[in-house]
């Protein structure tokens, strides 16, 4: 039987925008996974928690933003896992949980140039494929297979931040084509980011 394939992207998502969006449609489309989850992070361990949104309401937006897509699917799964979230600790999590679906780690490219640094990073490099995508200012060619688990995938460069977001709100703008209407709505009735 084969196995469903499920590509994790990883994210604080504060807030979710276009660019995770397309990153994770481009994977779909490409059949590189059938699903891609997008894992809202409670805290990261190298980002400092202090000034990032409350895990609702990052989860939230994630939860509209991905509605009109079947495959797109917001994840909570790092909720009740012990902290600090180490990305190697939640893939061995689903792994032993969902033994019926094969998973993959989609990173950005700043996120890989420094994957030496993770947790056990050999062990998620010998056990899971690794799907990089391309960040603002880097100029590699695409797709292209750096290991046999770790490959660049091409696809839509992400040159929007969601700190660029989160200024343009904070100055009263609105950031229109950067993020969804819906998840925009949602910022303002939360008074987010102000």
């Amino acid at each position: 039987m084969n196995k469903k394939k499920v590509g994790l992207f990883f994210g604080t998502f504060d807030p979710i925008h276009n660019g995770h969006l397309n990153i994770a449609k481009y994977i779909i489309e490409e059949n590189f996974t059938q699903e891609v989850w997008l894992v809202v992070t409670p805290e990261n361990p190298i980002k400092l928690k202090n000034n990032i949104s409350n895990f609702h309401h990052r989860y939230n937006m994630v939860d509209i933003a991905t509605k009109k897509y079947a495959n797109i699917i917001p994840s909570d799964l790092e909720l009740n896992l012990k902290k600090p979230n180490y990305t190697i600790d939640t893939l061995e999590y689903v792994s032993n949980k969902m033994t019926n679906v094969e998973f993959s780690l989609i990173i950005g490219e700043d996120n890989y140039k420094i994957f030496d640094t993770w947790k056990d990073y050999k062990k998620i490099l010998s056990n899971y494929k690794i799907y990089i995508y391309p960040r603002k200012g880097t100029l590699k060619e695409s797709p292209h297979i750096i290991n046999d688990n770790a490959m660049y995938i091409g696809g839509p460069r992400i040159d929007l931040s969601s700190t660029n977001i989160r200024n343009i709100v904070s100055k009263k703008s609105d950031p229109k084509d950067l993020i969804s209407l819906e998840v925009m709505k949602y910022i303002n009735n939360h008074k987010l980011y102000q």
